[in-house]
């Protein structure tokens, strides 16, 4: 059994409200009305009474209708007002609706009012659902951005359980990449695959022979061969995962090099993908500014020093003065 609807009813005529109540009765709807008749009595009522709709006069002694719907908008936003007034003008009435009215009836035409009454509380119940709608999906979404950052973190994981010496690269790459897009100017939604695939860069690495990533001397050229396979294994891992970004395709990239010196494909300046010329500084700078198996850390300045000896033919140049500022302007540390 549906409750009644529960009418505020802002008018300071007995006779008038009486007219009204009835006219609503006689078209069916079922109502509970409470009549207040001042600013302190509608304010209370908006509170007690909980009302489902609002109807109110423009012009009352004590309160104006204009004032109540100031009030409404701000203290009861998804409760529909209309005006119920034996005088408003033309463009009155326009300005009751720009302030936020549902509509307006003249009292000679009350056999307007159960209709609108009728139209203002099913638009009500149609902006609820879309409400509760919206943030059913909401939830939906941040429960998929959370398994999807789980999954991220798990596969991440991997590559760091195999090279203990690495713990913490791809997360600190993972940081200065999205903070150099940022200074760079990258759109905010390719920002996130970014540090999607920045964390993810070097998963190809478990492709990689343990000892060789572990190994306490520099590599000769088969084993380090075989590291610089770790670019194409892991676009070979993540291609099949249909992340909302090229994240694949960023890791393919990472470490070629704007004058082709780079692999796996030897790609030149704009053929390497924005992503992938960020996430290659950022990649350099975090490697050569920690501790690795066979050589202490060489420090942020060496590391920038690298960057600026490389800007243009190596590094992009755009992005090597995101990385300068980023570190030398802005105060950012690993």
């Amino acid at each position: 059994m549906n409750k009644p609807i529960r009418i505020l009813l802002l008018e300071n005529s007995p006779t008038d409200a009486e007219m009204i109540e009835y006219e609503l009765s006689k078209s069916g709807l079922e109502i509970t009305l409470r009549r207040v008749e001042d600013k302190g009595g509608f304010e209370r009522a908006l509170s007690e009474f909980d009302p489902d709709l609002i109807l109110s006069d423009y012009n009352l002694p004590r309160f104006s209708g204009i004032s109540a719907l100031a009030t409404a908008v701000i203290d009861a936003p998804d409760t529909p007002f209309i005006f119920v007034s034996g005088a408003i003008g033309e463009d009155m009435a326009i300005d009751t609706l720009k302030g936020g009215a549902t509509d307006y009836v003249l009292k000679s035409q009350l056999s307007r009012l159960p209709p609108s009454v009728q139209r203002a509380l099913e638009e009500s119940d149609g902006r609820r659902a879309r409400r509760h709608a919206e943030a059913a999906l909401k939830r939906s979404l941040e429960r998929i951005q959370t398994i999807l950052d789980q999954t991220v973190q798990a596969l991440a994981s991997v590559t760091e359980i195999r090279d203990p010496y690495t713990a913490g690269h791809q997360q600190r790459v993972s940081r200065l990449a999205k903070a150099l897009a940022v200074e760079f100017g990258l759109p905010r939604d390719l920002v996130e695959g970014l540090r999607v695939a920045a964390t993810l860069h070097d998963i190809g690495k478990i492709a990689v022979p343990a000892e060789i990533l572990t190994k306490p001397s520099m590599l000769d050229d088969i084993e380090f061969g075989l590291v610089k396979e770790h670019s194409r294994v892991g676009y070979e891992i993540l291609k099949g995962i249909d992340f909302p970004w090229p994240v694949a395709k960023i890791v393919l990239q990472h470490h070629e090099r704007i004058d082709g010196s780079g692999y796996p494909r030897g790609l030149k300046g704009n053929q390497i993908m924005p992503e992938s010329r960020i996430l290659a500084v950022a990649d350099v700078v975090e490697a050569m500014a920690s501790h690795r198996p066979y050589r202490a850390a060489y420090g942020v300045e060496a590391a920038l020093q690298e960057i600026r000896r490389g800007r243009g033919h190596v590094y992009d140049s755009e992005v090597s003065d995101a990385c300068v500022r980023l570190f030398t302007e802005r105060g950012y540390s690993l």
